[in-house]
């Protein structure tokens, strides 16, 4: 699978996923503590709350544990999970303020900076980082935080599909919450949401006037005893902990590294096969790169399929316009290099770039990852 999530994982953490034990047991507990630290760690966070639901759980959860009604909320749809997040804080009850772009543009710092000069009675800037609907993200999440901060905001990000693939250092850059999902760049199976919170966001979370299983105050104080306060998703836990920790062995940083190279790399090769892509040196994604084909985009998802290799068609408007090829997780030089030579096939073109050594796994990652 080269989709945008869910994506591949190591063996171990598949049969870690087969865990199923007493949920009050002091083997789960052990797991909940051992995976907070972990992701804890990861984030560079103070606190992370742990949710067995998908990242919109997570993100939803950032919501309406960060938000009060009638607060006054800027936000920056720039794709289809933008435009979710903006719908999401409509039914929290905020006062939302959106600037949108189209499918495919993208906000400069010099904008946003304009747009909440213009707001000051706001309160709260809540943007997603990745928009794997068009290709394009946030690449300087520490720049956004300083110009938000500077203004006396709160910054909530939707970093679903972002997290483990930029740099992301929630306590130092003074982010009050980020949300993301086990099945994207953690490179574990569906079913986990976490929320990461810097001091400030703890500080911010309310814990009246919001549903019970939304509530992020009341999981942490679950997780302070190493328990969750409703029937958690067992195997998802004990599969995510075992990601967190193949993540922690290869290091955060290669992890950003390895899925930058890996989409400079890919980008290079669709260009001189002559796709037209999404998103430019300034904004381009590191997880998902998104592109015109330059045959029919059906032909083009279809004869992969032939081959065992699945890709995404677009969504929203764009969803016959483009492709999405994910590169989350742990795709690595393997994974591109056979993608790239069944397009070569495809398209008879005769591209025969080599990926860059930053884009492999470590050796002991990569035994535990087929792309046979």
């Amino acid at each position: 699978m080269l989709i945008p999530g869910p994506v591949n994982v190591p063996s171990s953490v598949l049969k870690e996923s087969l865990n199923l034990v007493n949920h009050r047991s002091e083997k789960f507990r052990e797991v909940v503590k051992s995976l907070e630290a972990l992701m804890i760690k990861h984030f560079r966070s103070s606190r992370v709350a742990l949710l067995s639901g998908s990242g919109t759980l997570a993100v939803e959860s950032m919501v309406y544990s960060l938000i009060r009604r009638e607060e006054k909320v800027i936000t920056f749809p720039y794709g289809e999970f933008g435009s979710r997040l903006k719908e999401s804080l409509i039914r929290r009850g905020a006062k939302v303020i959106s600037y949108e772009k189209k499918p495919g543009e993208f906000f400069s710092l010099e904008e946003i900076k304009s747009v909440i000069e213009k707001n000051k009675d706001a309160s709260a800037v809540v943007l997603v980082h990745n928009e794997t609907s068009t290709g394009i993200a946030f690449r300087d999440l520490r720049k956004i935080s300083e110009i938000v901060k500077k203004h006396g905001l709160k910054l909530l990000v939707d970093s679903v599909s972002g997290f483990a693939a930029y740099p992301l250092f929630v306590n130092e850059w003074k982010i009050d919450a980020v949300a993301t999902g086990s099945q994207k760049a953690l490179a574990s199976i569906p079913g986990m949401g976490f929320v990461a919170l810097s001091d400030e966001g703890i500080n911010e979370l309310i814990n009246k006037d919001l549903p019970s299983y939304l509530d992020i105050d009341l999981h942490l104080k679950f997780q302070d005893k190493g328990e969750t306060p409703f029937t958690p998703a067992v195997g998802v836990f004990f599969a995510s902990k075992r990601a967190a920790e193949l993540l922690d062995k290869e290091g955060i940083e290669n992890r950003w590294k390895r899925h930058e190279a890996c989409s400079l790399y890919l980008r290079e090769v669709l260009k001189y096969m002559n796709f037209e892509l999404l998103g430019n040196s300034d904004n381009f994604s590191n997880t998902v790169v998104a592109a015109i084909p330059p045959i029919p985009l059906d032909k083009l998802i279809s004869e992969l399929k032939k081959r065992n290799i699945e890709i995404s068609r677009g969504m929203g408007e764009l969803r016959d316009k483009i492709i999405r090829i994910g590169i989350l997780g742990v795709v690595d030089d393997r994974a591109l290099n056979r993608l790239v030579n069944n397009l070569n096939e495809i398209l008879h073109t005769n591209v025969n770039l080599k990926p860059p050594k930053q884009c492999e796994l470590p050796e002991e990652l990569k035994v535990e990852v087929s792309w046979d």
